[in-house]
């Protein structure tokens, strides 16, 4: 009987950091997808390379600068592209795999955004908000759009 116990407290052991691992994995949001020219991604006030296959995070702000763009694919499926000189920050991101809800806010300071909307505005019209300094968006229906910002 003890050995059974301490068994089980050995795999206990192993398995809560490998629960945590996991935790921390979920904190991605997104990934570069496509890549051009100079993109940076400004997090915990540092700017990091914004290369193909690099993860994005809740709050993470992602810029590009002339004759750049850049395409993020998130975990519900939507799709978020950046032209040259545009920087938008991915406010709020939350989803759920399994009932396909959550929440996608983006804020566009600059420049343009192409965003095709996936698993979240399927499940729910009014859960995905684009806004500009100046203009809130709400798709309403799964589908694409496009949105510029511009002399900002």
């Amino acid at each position: 009987m003890q050995n059974i116990s301490l068994s089980l407290l050995l795999c206990a052991a192993l398995v809560v950091p490998a629960r945590f691992a996991a935790a921390a994995a979920d904190d991605w949001v997104a990934q570069i997808k496509v890549s051009r020219g100079s993109v940076t991604i400004q997090r915990d006030n540092r700017s990091l390379p914004g290369d193909l296959g690099k993860r994005l995070k809740e709050n993470d702000t992602i810029v590009t600068s002339d004759n750049s763009a850049v395409g993020m694919t998130f975990e519900d499926n939507s799709m978020l592209s950046l032209g040259a000189n545009s920087e938008v920050i991915l406010q709020r991101y939350s989803y759920d795999p399994t009932t396909y809800l959550g929440a996608f806010d983006a804020l566009l300071k600059r420049g343009t955004a192409s965003v095709t909307t996936g698993n979240i505005v399927a499940q729910s019209a009014e859960a995905m908000r684009l806004m500009t300094p100046d203009a809130e968006l709400q798709p309403g229906k799964s589908g694409s759009f496009a949105i510029s910002v511009e002399g900002k």
